[in-house]
């Protein structure tokens, strides 16, 4: 009775320092998987990051191309300005002729109208003078006709188309004549005076209505030459604004495109230091972990080893038969995932699994598959408790085999085992999602599936 009671001790003793390593272990585990799972994702913010810079690159690439474009433009739209500039020049040139032609037609013009007025001027003075020297004649006339013939119009002398009778002018103009010649030689001078100014008033009328017609159509010519200066000046204005366009549309392209690629290089250059600081977090909790592994594993396997010794251990089923290469199964278990690439049941993404599980129940005894030296026993945050097995040469290859996620270590390292002893029990520490075996095996120093090496 007190050695049952010894024995349940010790289990208790055993289970409350695994539990205490367990617990410590599992809180380190929880820390590295949220380090892992933040350096997923700042992995991936990485990625991401890359393919956007390769994406803004890209851009900036074309948005090159488009500044080559832009640039193309404004070189034609300079050259637009030099050809609207040239033709604004040529246009104010060609108005500002005009315009001088225009003065010029003015003033002649004006010197027309003023030879136009004075010949008018000089035929009124002649009219006047010849009617007043009528009004003389005729007035001597009536008189002398008076006392001695009959009266007759003074028109006799002066115009043929009188109806006087041939006899009656000449006796009237001798009778004049003989009267006052002087008068009627000054008559004759101012109606030939008088004829004269018409003939120069008539020309300087024409001359006038020539100057108008000239002022006019140099009028009309000013106007399309200011019209087409006007148009020059529109073109020019049009060829600057597309110049000026052209050339924001250029600094905008480029200056968008720098952005976007200098924003990405930040962006890339933040997520790797995110991701560098989440490695060096990393690297610091396995050191950490692997000092707590030291310091914990000496007393967890002595724990483990003081139970296997005093505690009766459950009975396993018999053992199955040795396979061609003499290996045995560890555990008499249900394969839960085979080796390879798999999703993972933690991470959910696809990944490639270095084992075989063998699902059992937590506490079953792990036989070894042959005999062999342990060499390794240590807590992984992933793999949890682990324990490797050196067996030497099987059939000419040299063998290792690893059990992990372990409940706790039956034998310590070092020790020789036979095929068939207890090395450990079945557990679900570490990244685990229930009771199972994960095991491992590597022959000639490479992985390899334990599948065909077992009956």
């Amino acid at each position: 009775m007190r050695r049952l009671t010894r024995v349940r001790l010790a289990a208790i003793v055993c289970s409350i320092t695994l539990a205490f390593a367990g617990t410590a272990m599992v809180a380190h585990a929880d820390d590295i998987d949220q380090l892992n799972a933040q350096k997923t994702e700042a992995d991936q913010k990485v990625s991401q990051a890359a393919a956007d810079l390769d994406q803004s690159t890209a851009n900036f690439v074309a948005a090159q191309g488009r500044v080559s474009d832009a640039t193309t433009k404004v070189n034609e739209a300079a050259a637009n300005v030099a050809v609207a500039q040239q033709a604004l020049n040529a246009a104010e040139a060609a108005l500002a002729e005009a315009q001088a032609q225009g003065k010029v037609k003015d003033a002649e013009l004006a010197q027309a109208q003023a030879a136009l007025a004075a010949a008018q001027a000089k035929e009124r003075e002649g009219q006047a003078k010849i009617d007043a020297q009528k009004s003389a004649i005729n007035a001597y006339a009536r008189s002398i006709v008076q006392d001695s013939m009959p009266l007759m119009s003074v028109a006799s002398l002066i115009d043929a188309t009188s109806t006087a009778s041939l006899s009656n002018r000449v006796q009237w103009n001798d009778t004049v004549l003989s009267s006052n010649q002087v008068d009627l030689d000054g008559l004759r001078a101012l109606q030939e005076e008088l004829e004269q100014a018409r003939i120069d008033s008539q020309f300087a009328q024409n001359r006038a209505d020539q100057a108008k017609k000239e002022a006019d159509a140099q009028i009309a010519a000013t106007a399309e030459v200011q019209r087409s200066a006007e148009q020059a000046r529109d073109g020019l204005q049009s060829a600057l604004d597309q110049q000026r366009e052209a050339l924001a549309t250029q600094q905008a392209a480029e200056a968008a495109a720098q952005q976007a690629k200098s924003e990405d290089e930040a962006m890339l250059a933040q997520t790797q230091a995110e991701a560098a600081n989440i490695d060096a977090k990393i690297a610091e909790e396995h050191r950490l972990a692997e000092e707590r592994r030291l310091a914990e594993e000496a007393a967890a396997a002595q724990a483990a080893r003081d139970a296997a010794n005093q505690a009766t251990p459950q009975p396993d089923p018999a053992p199955p038969a040795a396979s061609s290469d003499g290996l045995i199964w560890p555990v008499n278990a249900v394969i839960t995932d085979l080796y390879g690439y798999r999703w993972h049941p933690i991470w959910g993404s696809w990944m490639f699994h270095d084992g075989l599980d063998l699902g059992a129940s937590c506490g079953l005894s792990i036989k070894a598959p042959a005999g062999g030296v342990i060499t390794d026993e240590y807590y992984s945050s992933g793999y949890g408790y682990r324990l490797f097995i050196d067996h030497g040469y099987v059939n000419g290859h040299h063998m290792v085999t690893s059990y992990n996620h372990m409940s706790g270590y039956a034998l310590g390292t070092g020790t020789w085992v036979s095929q068939g002893d207890t090395v450990g029990y079945v557990g679900t520490t570490g990244n685990s999602t229930g009771c199972h075996l994960h095991l491992m095996m590597w022959v000639d120093g490479s992985g390899t599936d334990p599948l065909p090496y077992l009956p």
